[in-house]
Formats: C-alpha cells, sequence, structure tokens
C-alpha cells in the first residue's frame, strides 16, 4: 500500500524527475489493469491513520475503474467485500466520525460515484436494502456534526444514480439500457416513495437551516419527476412548499426548477391538462417578486415549459375539442408572461421563452394553412408580438456599436440573438401579411419623419429603422417585393425605400447607420429601376465620406465590397454617372501593401487575416465594369483604362527595377497587388463569348500591354508562389476579355506557372488550363500539344511521392481528379488528337497506363468512375472501325491502341467488378459500372464480329467462362440497348462471384 501511496505522489508531484515520475505513472497503470489492484486499493482507502487525499483519490479511481469494466471478474465474496468496506467508510465517516468536516469534497464525490457503479450492478438481486441502508446513514442524530454531512453525501448519491440510470443524452449499450430499465422498475415499487419522503423530509428540515441541502432535495425531485409516479409530488403537501419556496430569496430559484421539470414530466395529454387546472400556474406567478434577475430568467423557463407543454396539447390530434379549448384558455392567460419575459432587458430572460414564441406561431401557421380564421385574442398577440420582437431587436440602452474588426463575444451573442428574432418575424409575416406590412412601414417611415423635422434621436433608433427595413425584404416573399403600382404608386415598401434616399438619414451621424443604409440601398436596387431620379442621391452617399471614403475602415471597406454590387446589378443605369464615380474613386485605388496579419482558426492554426487590398479589389472590379459599358465611346473606354492601369504598369515597373530583398515582405506583396488589381479591372470587363471572331476592341492594346509586364514579373520570380498565385488570378480574367489576342501569351504563361509550382497550385492549374483549351479550341491545339507531356509529367511527379500526412494525402487525391478533368475537358473540346500527335503518340501508352492505375483502385470510386470515362472516350475515339453496319471513320488510326484496348483495358472492366472490393449494392460502385458496361458496348459497336469473335473465342475461356454463358454474353451485347445490356452485365458478375 505504501508503494502505490509513493507512486502517487511521485507521478501527480511538479518537481518530480521526469524519468521517475514515468515510472511512477508507469505504476499506477500497471495496478489499475492488475487483477487483485482493486483489493490493495480498497485497504490504501480505508487504513488509518487515513493516506493523502491524492492516494485515496487513486484508490477509488482503481476501484471504480474495476467496478465499471471488470465486475464480472468479481466472485461473490469479493462484491460482498466491496459492499461492506464501502458502509464502513461511510459509517465511520458520518456515524462515529465526530470531526464531520475531516473529509475531502472531491473524495466524497469520488466514493458517491463509485458507490453508483456499484449499486447499477447490485441492485435488487444482491443488495436490496441498498436505500433503506443510505437513509440510515443518513439519518444521523440532528445536531451532530455529521448530519449535514450525511444528508449531503445521500442527496449527491441519489443525483449521481439517477444520471447513470435515467440520463437520456448519455450514450448507452443496449444491454446497459435493459439493466436500468430494470432497476427503474425495481425502484417505483420498493424505493421510490420511500425517497420521495425522504427528500421532503430533508426539504423541510433544512430550508431555513442549509438552504444548500435543501436545493440538493429540490434536485433529486426535479430529476426524479421524469419516471416516478407524479402523484408523490404533485399533491398538496408537497406543492404548498413548493409555493412557499418561491417567495424564498435563498430556494426559488432551485424551486422553480423543480416546478419547470415537474411542468415537463411526459404524461398522457388530459392528464396533464387535469394537472395544470390543479396547479394554478398562472395564479401563483401574479405574487411572484420579479426584481432579481437570475430569478427572473428561471421563471421564464418556467413559463416555457408551461407554454410548450399546453402547445403540444393544443396540437394533439387525439385531444378532444373541449380539452383543446381548455388548453387554448391556459396557453392565453399564459400569453401575458410570455411578451413579458421576451421583452425583458436581459437577453438570457427572453432567449429562455423563445421555445414558446416559436410553438405558438407553429400552431398559428398550422390555422392559417388550414384557413381556420384567428380569434381577436390571436390578432392581438400576433401584433402585439412583432413589437415586442421589434424592439427586442434595438440595441440596447447600454450596449455600445463595435466598429472593430474582430466582434466582442456580447455583440456576437446579440446578433445571433437578431438572426432568432428575425425568424419570429418572418413567420408572422407568413401568417399575416398584411399586419407586417403595415406595422413595419409605420414604425419606418416614423423614424423618417421625425428625423426629417429636425428631432434629436438616439442612433439605435435610426440603426433599428434601417434594420427592420431590411428585414421586410428579407420576410416577404419575392412577389412581395414591388416598389410601385400598375399605376405608378409607391407601394409601402417603395415609400420606405423612397425616404431612405431622400431623407438624407445616410448623414446620421454614427457608424452603424451608415452601414446598414448601404446594405440596404444593395438590397433594394430594383427600386432604382422605377424611380432613376434617386439614383443622384444614392451614389453621391456611396462615394462621399458616408460610404466609400467613410472614416471607419470597417465600413469603409464593406461599402467598397457593396458598391460593387450595387453597380453591377444598376449597369444599365450608370452611363449619365461614371466620370463623376470614376474622379471620385481614384484616390482609392492608390495600392500600398500591408503586413500580413495572421489570426488563429479553431484548430489553432494561423491563418492570413483579410487585408484592405482584398476589399480594395472590389473597387478595381467596379471601375472595370463601369468603362466597358457598351454606351461608353471606345475611345474613351481606351482613355479611361489607361488612366486606371498605367500607375499599376508603372507600379510594377518601378518595382523591377529595384533588387530584390527576401527580407523585405512587403516588396513581393506590392508585386502581387498590382497584378491583382489588373485582373480585377479585366474581370469587370465583359467576356468575349466568340474570340476568333472578335472584333479587337481600342482598349484590348491596353490590356496587352498589361499582359507583356505581368509575363515579365513571372519570368523574373516564377519561383515565388504568391506572384504565381497573383497571374493566374489575373490571366483567368484577361483569356475572358482579350480573345484571340491572349494566345500568343499562353506559352510562356504555363510554362511559368508549371515549372515551379506545387500541388495545391497545380490542382488549381489544370482547370484553368481545361478553361483555356476550351474557349481557345481549335486554335490553341498546338499549344496544348506542346504542353502535355510537361503537364503530365508535373502531375505524376506529385503522385509517386509519397504524402506526409492528411492533408497531403487528401490534396494529392484531388490532384488525381483535377488531372482526370482536365484529360476528360481535352476530349470535350475536341483536342484529342494532341494525345495522338507526332510529339506525343510514343507516350501515349504511359498517359493510358496513369488511367488504367486509377480505374483499377476500389478504394476511390469518383476517381475511378472518371477514369472508365476516359477510357470510354478514348474508345470512342480511336478504336478501329472493323464493323459492317458501323459507318465511315472519321477518326484517326492510332496504332497498338487496339490491341492495348484488347489485352488491358477490356480485361479490367470484367476484374475490377468481380473484386471482393467492389460492391455492387453501392451507388457510386454502380455509376463505375455503368462506365465499364459502356465501353464494352463501345467496342462492340465500334468492332461487330471481330469483338464478339474475341469475347467468345479468347478473352472469356481466359477466365473459365463456361461456353454457353459466354454465348448468352454475346448475344446480351448484340439485341440490347446499353440500359438493357447493363442489368444483363450485372447478373453475369453477380453469378461469377458466386
Amino acid at each position: 500500500m505504501e508503494q502505490i501511496e509513493q507512486a502517487v505522489m511521485y507521478a501527480l508531484g511538479p518537481q518530480v524527475d521526469p524519468t521517475l515520475k514515468a515510472q511512477a505513472n508507469e505504476y499506477c497503470e500497471q495496478v489499475k489493469n492488475s487483477a487483485d489492484g482493486w483489493q490493495l486499493c480498497v485497504q490504501l482507502f480505508m487504513k488509518e491513520p487515513k493516506a493523502l487525499p491524492e492516494a485515496r483519490f487513486f484508490a477509488l479511481q482503481v476501484l471504480e475503474n474495476t467496478l465499471r469494466n471488470r465486475f464480472d471478474s468479481l466472485d461473490s465474496a469479493a462484491v460482498e467485500y466491496i459492499q461492506q468496506t464501502m458502509m464502513e467508510y461511510l459509517r465511520r465517516e458520518f456515524v462515529d466520525n465526530t470531526n464531520a468536516g475531516s473529509e475531502e469534497a472531491f473524495i466524497r464525490n469520488k466514493a458517491a460515484q463509485s458507490l453508483t457503479i456499484l449499486f447499477t450492478h447490485v441492485y435488487p438481486n444482491i443488495w436490496s436494502t441498498f436505500f433503506k441502508d443510505m437513509i440510515a446513514i443518513a439519518k444521523t442524530p440532528s445536531g451532530t456534526p455529521s448530519h449535514e454531512k450525511a444528508a449531503d453525501f445521500f442527496l449527491r448519491l441519489c443525483i449521481s444514480i439517477d444520471e447513470e440510470i435515467a440520463r437520456l443524452d448519455i450514450p448507452r449499450s443496449r444491454e446497459e439500457v435493459v439493466r436500468n430499465t430494470n432497476i427503474k422498475d425495481t425502484m417505483r415499487m420498493e424505493d421510490i416513495q420511500l425517497l420521495a419522503s425522504f427528500w421532503f423530509e430533508l426539504l423541510q428540515e433544512f430550508r431555513s437551516a442549509n438552504p444548500s441541502i435543501a436545493q440538493l432535495a429540490l434536485k433529486n425531485i426535479g430529476s426524479y419527476i421524469a419516471w416516478m409516479d407524479i402523484s408523490l409530488v404533485a399533491n398538496e403537501q408537497v406543492m404548498n412548499v413548493l409555493y412557499e419556496l418561491l417567495s424564498d430569496t435563498n430556494l426559488r430559484i432551485a424551486a422553480c426548477e423543480c416546478f419547470a421539470d415537474v411542468v415537463s414530466k411526459g404524461m398522457l395529454p388530459m392528464d396533464k391538462l387535469n394537472m395544470f387546472q390543479m396547479l394554478h400556474i398562472t395564479d401563483t406567478l401574479n405574487g411572484l417578486d420579479l426584481n432579481e434577475p437570475e430569478f427572473v430568467e428561471n421563471v421564464a423557463r418556467l413559463v416555457n415549459a408551461l407554454g410548450t407543454e399546453l402547445c403540444k396539447i393544443y396540437a394533439d390530434t387525439t385531444v378532444q375539442q373541449e380539452g383543446k379549448a381548455q388548453a387554448w384558455s391556459m396557453i392565453e392567460q399564459a400569453i401575458p408572461y410570455l411578451l413579458k419575459f421576451l421583452a425583458d432587458e436581459y437577453d438570457d430572460t427572453s432567449s429562455a421563452v423563445f421555445p414558446f414564441v416559436n410553438d405558438m406561431l407553429y400552431i398559428l401557421k398550422k390555422q392559417k394553412k388550414q384557413m381556420q380564421p384567428f380569434s381577436q385574442g390571436q390578432h392581438e398577440f400576433l401584433g402585439s408580438l412583432l413589437n415586442v420582437i421589434t424592439m427586442k431587436l434595438r440595441y440596447d440602452d447600454e450596449t455600445e456599436w463595435n466598429d472593430d474588426e474582430d466582434e466582442p463575444e456580447e455583440e456576437a451573442l446579440f446578433f445571433e440573438m437578431r438572426k432568432n428574432l428575425r425568424i419570429f418575424a418572418e413567420h408572422i409575416a407568413n401568417i399575416n401579411e398584411e399586419l407586417f406590412i403595415g406595422y413595419i412601414h409605420s414604425s419606418v417611415m416614423s423614424t423618417f419623419n421625425k428625423y426629417k423635422a429636425g428631432n434629436e434621436l438616439n442612433w439605435r433608433d435610426v440603426e433599428l429603422c434601417l434594420y427592420i427595413l431590411y428585414c421586410y425584404g428579407e420576410a416577404l416573399p419575392k412577389a412581395a417585393m414591388i416598389f410601385v403600382t400598375p399605376n405608378d404608386i409607391l407601394t409601402p415598401l417603395g415609400e420606405m425605400v423612397s425616404e431612405m434616399v431622400t431623407s438624407n438619414i445616410s448623414a446620421f451621424p454614427h457608424p452603424s447607420c451608415a452601414m446598414q443604409f448601404f446594405e440596404n440601398l444593395t438590397r433594394y436596387y430594383q427600386f432604382f429601376d422605377h424611380r432613376p431620379d434617386h439614383l443622384v442621391q444614392a451614389l453621391a452617399a456611396f462615394v462621399d465620406t458616408r460610404g466609400l471614403h467613410h472614416p471607419v475602415k470597417q465600413i469603409r471597406t464593406r461599402c467598397w465590397y457593396l458598391f460593387q454590387r450595387f453597380v453591377k446589378n444598376l449597369k444599365p443605369r450608370m452611363e449619365p454617372y461614371v466620370e463623376n464615380v470614376l474622379s471620385s474613386l481614384g484616390d482609392l485605388l492608390v495600392i500600398q501593401a500591408e503586413p500580413v496579419v495572421e489570426t488563429n482558426n479553431m484548430d489553432g492554426m494561423p491563418i492570413p487575416a483579410a487585408s484592405t487590398f482584398d476589399s480594395q479589389l472590389y473597387l478595381f472590379e467596379t471601375v472595370g465594369m463601369l468603362i466597358s459599358m457598351e454606351s461608353i465611346d471606345p475611345l474613351k473606354q481606351t482613355e479611361y483604362l489607361k488612366i486606371l492601369l498605367e500607375p499599376l504598369v508603372e507600379g510594377i515597373q518601378k518595382s523591377m527595377s529595384q533588387p530584390y530583398n527576401a527580407e523585405d515582405e512587403l516588396f513581393l506583396l506590392q508585386l502581387h497587388h498590382y497584378i491583382m488589381a489588373i485582373g480585377s479591372v479585366a474581370k469587370g470587363f465583359p467576356s468575349l463569348t466568340k474570340p476568333a471572331e472578335g472584333v479587337q476592341q481600342p482598349w484590348t492594346v491596353v490590356f496587352v500591354q498589361a499582359t507583356e509586364i505581368i509575363l515579365s514579373v513571372l519570368q523574373s520570380y516564377s519561383g515565388l508562389s504568391i506572384i504565381r498565385d497573383a497571374v493566374r488570378y489575373t490571366f483567368a480574367r484577361l483569356i475572358t476579355c482579350l480573345g484571340t489576342e491572349i494566345i500568343a501569351y499562353l506559352p510562356n504563361l504555363i510554362n511559368g506557372l508549371l515549372n515551379e509550382c506545387q500541388v495545391n497550385e497545380l490542382v488549381d492549374f489544370l482547370p484553368f488550363i481545361g478553361l483555356i483549351a476550351h474557349k481557345y479550341k481549335p486554335m490553341i491545339e498546338p499549344i496544348i500539344d506542346e504542353l502535355l507531356l510537361p503537364l503530365v509529367k508535373r502531375v505524376f511527379d506529385f503522385l509517386n511521392t509519397a504524402p506526409s500526412g492528411t492533408d497531403e494525402a487528401l490534396l494529392l487525391l484531388d490532384l488525381r481528379k483535377a488531372y482526370l478533368n482536365f484529360i476528360l475537358s481535352l476530349f470535350n473540346s475536341n483536342l484529342e488528337n494532341v494525345f495522338i500527335s507526332e510529339r506525343n503518340l510514343e507516350h501515349l501508352n504511359t498517359i493510358l497506363q496513369t488511367f488504367l492505375h486509377f480505374a483499377k483502385d476500389n478504394s476511390d470510386p469518383t476517381t475511378q468512375k472518371m477514369s472508365f470515362g476516359v477510357f470510354l472516350k478514348t474508345v470512342n475515339s480511336w478504336a478501329t472501325h472493323t464493323a459492317a453496319t458501323a459507318p465511315g471513320t472519321n477518326s484517326p488510326s492510332v496504332t497498338g491502341f487496339d490491341q492495348f484496348v484488347y489485352n488491358e483495358l477490356l480485361p479490367i472492366t470484367f476484374s475490377v467488378p468481380m473484386s471482393s472490393a467492389f460492391n455492387l449494392a453501392d451507388g457510386q460502385s454502380i455509376l463505375v459500372f455503368g462506365e465499364m458496361t459502356s465501353i464494352q458496348k463501345a467496342m462492340y459497336s465500334k468492332q461487330g464480329a471481330d469483338y464478339l469473335e474475341y469475347m467468345k473465342n479468347i478473352y472469356l475461356p481466359s477466365i473459365q467462362c463456361p461456353p454457353e454463358t459466354a454465348e448468352r454474353y454475346c448475344q446480351a451485347i448484340q439485341q440490347t440497348d446499353s440500359r438493357q445490356f447493363k442489368k444483363y452485365f450485372q447478373s453475369f458478375i453477380t453469378e461469377a462471384k458466386s
């Protein structure tokens, strides 16, 4: 025992030598896992004088581990010994002990936990008197030092037992569920009445003498009520005490929680309704002192429990009309409290009744759906609820709007609450659209009118006005988003947006109001299609210090994004304002790189935070959209574009003229930003849908010059991913607006990006090449022909390396898919001849082998399907036509391809599905299977009798297929369509595997 005690102290000691600590830990684990370790630990726990608390705690841990995990290894004598030892401990601690404060609380708690595990194994068969024995311990003489400790231990033990056998949120095995059910059944028959009586006795005894013990008694009643007879609590004696305790400042919260547990007990609907009528809960609420916030929150939870239970009864289809009427009458009594607590200044109290609000709205939505009329009380409730919700959407008087990008927790919680309240408002709009429209319109117009009249307004009221105007559009269906009537008269929404623009509310001197104003402008951009005369005021607000030039960075950068959306949606109406807008934006287009700031994500890994430049890109795109408007003279467009791009190009040239200093992190960042900005400008330009036929625009030459500068940067810094990323981003945008002009620059671009790229870049780069191939087919073919082998080599340089971890393994998997998608894109763009060109033909077999490798891999059905999909394309393109019924071939003759199909491809269309790893019942595998059958069908349609001859006389016999089965296969592929053949081949494989 002494050795165990010493080992525990060494294991826990902060100053102990690490080697000794490791040995001590190892020894403790040996004791814990040994067959007789628990015996030594029980002796250690019980020895006199007492061992050190840490050692006694460890001893109980070992005992608990044995009881929980190896109880079946104990014989009856061992179980009896443990039982007697635990009783001896309790008597020593609570009956014979004259110094009740000597035991540490954590030891008592661990003892209760161990006793609980023992209880689950020995009650009722071995230790039927368990509860009587525990009550006897707890009934030590009143007034002794041990009495309170014994009562406290007993009540904590009962709570521990309930958690072990009745908690529904703890996952349990089937055996544990059966065991716990048997225990609860026995307790209900034998001991629960005794327990309930004793809890009540302790509650009465300690309600004044020691409220903490009385709280434990109430917690036991509330916990066990879920599965014990309700009459043991819902009786006059107990309920009168609970009512009294609701006015006791020490116990009212615990009493309220207990009440809520009673209310929530599962019962038959009418039985529960009768109980509610007996309890008169709403009458009781009238007399409560609701000044203490924590108690108010708990009363709100009680009201919520009552309300949700009543809503369940009302919605229950088995309840008769009379019962529903009674339930609704009680709901109406609870509604004033629902509204009171929802409107409470403390959000936790408001949130406590959210489920009740939700259930009420569900009932009214269902009522509307069934076309049942609403009563006057229901109409009034909806109106009152909408009013309370709107007031709760307002910032508290104590809350300040935070312009810091890192939202504090309180504000984040407020936004979460706003989101939930908005959902309730949307439900109300769905139930009574007229009420919703009228209320929001009245509230919003009232604030605008006060502002126009010169009244001094709280920023919270102005922000609320603008916010609920935004919510208006979110709550109503698209059909209600009408700004004018057929007679061109403004609708309520039109009036609100018109007043918002013309009232000059955007000048209200608080940042939150400016932010919401521009959110609303962007949300309701369609209004300006009906009232274009309002656009000048909206744009003026956007471009000055209220919006794009706002002194608060958070608002300023958000407006850059919103303005891009606003202009994009209203582009046809922007022509008269282009010059003024461009002149207003000039100072915002100056690029100044900032050091990268990193934040930590949930995994603790640093990630780059959003920079000012990320938002600035939206401005460059917006300017691109404005410059490229069709209504602007092309020469004017060129002039604007030069003015815009010259600082960027000159900035690149200036940077390139300076020597590169690896320690200067802003040097490359500045170059990166210049290149990205050019790409964002190009993004704003329209896409040339038919580049080969497109007439060159005057501004094309400006972009071409920028392209040449960017390629020079890539040539100098192709080894740096930050530059490659920027170049790839920009060229992806340039190819859409430059047309065929870009083709001449693609070889240098592709080689520059390809030679140094990493796996993640290659995953992004392959779709980029696929996009170029599709857009510039067929003239791109010589470039793709030259690129193909280096690209394939680069892919397989990565795929042939062993991944260093999970993240890299997933990247390589993505690379497989990107590679196969790229190959498919070449076939889809009719560029498959690059595989069999003079340059690449000798490497075709190597490339085909890569597809073959992926096709055989049953562990990744997605890649497998893509691989067989590629093979289907190759068969359709390159297999030789020999079928008598086949039309003349236009496909090139590919030497050796037919031999590859017969020797290597067709065999795996049989061997892969026959593999035990291939599951024909799996949805993804069925898709793979479909590609394989399509390949066989394609070969038959191409080569007819030659294919049948080979399958019947050579391949099928080679896999020991009976002649009659081979014959059926040949008939099936000749006589059935693709769908029917797939079904036949599925039965063929199933038979072969059996």
